[in-house]
């Protein structure tokens, strides 16, 4: 088809403009932060067969004291009771599902079910209960993530780490606060099970909340930026008669830079 000259004039002009647009494209790259987090509730009560016993669970803490050292089940220092009664450990994996989601959650009451040499932030987690009086019970909490582990496919900072119970047949009688003093933090009842464990110099914040009440509930939550290990301790006390039931939730966060 023969082109008018005003028609041969206007395509001319867009492939003027075109060749003077591929001319002045920028590449620029930018970095965000990306915050991730996930977390695992856990329904635990006498039918679940991946209970510890007192031989196994002591087994668990030797394995954990290696892997995390001061930062493991039973932190810097602890009195522990005698009367143990069951205990149950899980492994979360905080990571990324799509690019779209916020995060993903991968868990098993079977650390071994979770590979502990994924290129992923793992957080390991117990809950361990003794008897210290007549119908009266005590949970022990524990949680800790490496955030500078030499196996991650990326650098990242451990944001948050947080550990609770909540009680669906007892009353929750009495909880733990957090004390902090010389980059420790404290939690006790004034009697085992009660211990310290360290707190890194970026630490944010450290707090325990409960409702002591029938079908109450205790949670505790460290915050801060930490490229390494951190974990976190807590105490309570349950009234109940018969089996225990209870849920049992672990969390943990952080954050990443990225290009974009």
């Amino acid at each position: 088809m023969k082109l008018s000259r005003r028609d041969a004039l206007r395509a001319g002009g867009g492939l003027l403009a075109a060749a003077g647009l591929a001319g002045c494209i920028e590449q620029r790259v930018t970095r965000r932060e990306t915050r991730l987090t996930s977390s695992t509730n856990w329904a635990l009560n006498p039918s679940v067969e991946r209970s510890l016993d007192a031989e196994a669970f002591s087994t668990y803490t030797d394995d954990m004291a290696d892997r995390y050292g001061d930062s493991g089940v039973w932190g810097l220092e602890a009195e522990q009771p005698d009367d143990f009664e069951t205990a149950y450990t899980q492994r979360l994996v905080v990571s990324r599902e799509t690019p779209g989601q916020p995060g993903g959650t991968d868990s098993s009451l079977d650390p071994e079910d979770v590979d502990p040499d994924a290129p992923l932030l793992i957080v390991d987690a117990s809950v361990a209960t003794y008897a210290v009086g007549e119908n009266r019970y005590r949970y022990w909490l524990w949680a800790a993530a490496d955030g500078g582990d030499d196996r991650l496919v990326r650098d990242v900072t451990l944001s948050t780490i947080s550990a609770s119970v909540s009680l669906r047949d007892g009353t929750l009688t009495d909880a733990a606060t957090v004390s902090r003093s010389d980059g420790d933090a404290e939690v006790t009842l004034g009697s085992p099970p009660s211990g310290r464990f360290p707190l890194s110099e970026t630490t944010d914040g450290i707090e325990a909340n409960s409702e002591r009440r029938e079908g109450g509930f205790y949670d505790v939550e460290w915050t801060g930026s930490v490229d390494g290990v951190q974990s976190v301790n807590g105490v309570c006390e349950e009234e109940r008669q018969g089996d225990h039931d209870f849920f049992w939730s672990v969390g943990a966060g952080y954050t990443l830079d990225e290009r974009v």
